[in-house]
């Protein structure tokens, strides 16, 4: 089944693979390991701090980046840019140079039907050609963070701005020419605060809210954006619980994760503010109907992206990033049946799924466990605000934790092989698949490629 909107006919080139968040590398060979073979990390960069890798044509792979206010996230002014890599050695082959960002939160990229490559970091909004030239660029309204977009079936950019990560000022949603990037219908204020990224299946979009889930169409003709009356889930308030991230659209339901509060610094282990375990939603997109189950039981559970959809078999992937727990269950008519569970494996960013070889790309950071403590936690976030920004210190603080790449069947969970990475940051945000046997790892403080060998 074929991702919607009107991106660039070949694989992964948005974020999760296509508006839909599946995650699933349709279009693209699996990794296909046997029984010898391993994972070795091929090339290693220091890129300090990174959001986002998509592909538009085989052997093209971008980056979005962008600087690290000092402050931390919604700290500003800062700049962002966009890199062209060599897919093999990952050095640059070409750069946008600064472009405008304002206050920062992690933003997208994405290759668009036209050909052209579209941005959507902090306030602003630019139209990029191949080479990297600007061709557009837009000031958006609200003088906060837009993170990120998706693109219609008729080529529009939808995109809203989020008070990340207090969740507090509601957000508003703004549809975008693709020629232009002028705004095609007047802002539409949304009831409540979104901190998770957009989804959508091509005609309308879904955005999580702090309590509630919202359906958003767009009529061109009539030149507007309104919201669902007849759709609106609820899945909160409850006290100790916390907003959701992002949805994923599967043909008769839409899933999210909450808990999405949480005090992050370099790893999401330990990282929980509220006391509840972590829960997976489900909600039927046609009379709304909405379930629950806890992904790991643990309290003080957290995470800050989507789940995973396999098409094939109808399994939903999620997790507990907060303590360290990833499970898999298998979709029949409303309900999820458990398949399998791995405990233990520190996985925070999002996956990637190969449906034709049935695995499953997720990673697990490992550190010193005394470095989670509160207190010592509490004391030490200043110094790495300030040190993590040295490429001197990043490239030597190894012995503190690193990161793993690590792949899974994705049927049963049991593990194939993995690969040390040496960020010392855990992968948080997109990494994206490779154009043969390899993939693509990204954290804040890192990007490397790993392949079969």
């Amino acid at each position: 089944m074929s991702q919607p909107g009107a991106y660039w006919p070949q694989p992964w080139t948005c974020e999760d693979g296509g508006p839909r968040r599946w995650c699933v590398a349709e279009g693209i060979s699996g990794l296909d390991l046997e029984p010898g073979e391993r994972l070795e990390t091929v090339a290693v960069r220091d890129a300090f701090a990174t959001d986002s890798l998509v592909r538009r044509d085989h052997g093209e792979l971008f980056a979005l980046r962008r600087e690290m206010p000092w402050g931390g996230p919604q700290q500003g002014p800062a700049k962002g840019w966009v890199e062209r890599l060599d897919p093999e050695t990952l050095e640059v082959t070409a750069t946008t140079g600064d472009l405008e960002c304002g206050r920062y939160w992690p933003g997208g990229v994405a290759a668009h039907a036209n050909g052209d490559l579209y941005a959507v970091l902090g306030r602003w909004a630019y139209r990029l050609d191949p080479g990297l030239t600007v061709k557009a660029r837009r000031e958006l309204p609200v003088d906060r963070p837009y993170n990120s977009f998706v693109l219609l079936d008729s080529g529009e950019l939808i995109t809203k701005d989020c008070d990340a990560p207090a969740g507090l000022a509601p957000s508003t949603v703004e549809v975008l020419d693709p020629e232009t990037l002028e705004s095609l219908a007047p802002s539409l204020p949304l009831p409540e605060p979104s901190i998770a990224r957009l989804a959508g299946d091509g005609k309308t979009v879904i955005a999580i809210g702090t309590t509630k889930v919202f359906r958003i169409v767009f009529d061109r003709d009539a030149g507007t954006l309104t919201l669902d009356d007849e759709w609106r889930p609820s899945y909160g308030p409850e006290p100790e619980r916390s907003f959701g991230w992002d949805p994923v659209i599967t043909p008769e339901h839409v899933f999210w994760m909450d808990q999405g509060q949480n005090h992050v610094d370099r790893s999401m282990l330990g990282s929980g503010d509220r006391a509840d375990p972590v829960r997976l939603w489900w909600s039927r997109l046609d009379d709304g109907t909405t379930r629950s189950l806890e992904i790991s039981g643990l309290p003080f559970g957290t995470e800050s992206n989507p789940p995973a959809y396999d098409p094939v078999e109808e399994l939903v992937i999620a997790y507990d990033a907060g303590n360290a727990v990833v499970g898999g269950w298998k979709l029949e008519g409303d309900e999820l049946l458990p398949q399998w569970r791995r405990d233990g494996l520190a996985h925070a960013g999002h996956l990637i799924l190969f449906p034709d070889t049935r695995e499953l790309v997720v990673q697990d950071f490992r550190d010193l466990a005394f470095l989670r403590r509160k207190p010592v936690r509490r004391a030490l976030r200043p110094s790495i605000d300030l040190l993590g920004k040295s490429s001197f210190v990043r490239r030597n603080s190894g012995f503190l934790g690193s990161d793993q790449v690590v792949v899974l069947d994705l049927d049963t969970g049991e593990e194939k092989a993995r690969a040390a990475v040496p960020s010392p940051s855990q992968a948080f945000l997109f990494p994206a698949p490779g154009f043969d046997r390899d993939l693509y790892y990204q954290s804040i403080s890192t990007i490397a490629r790993v392949a079969v060998t």
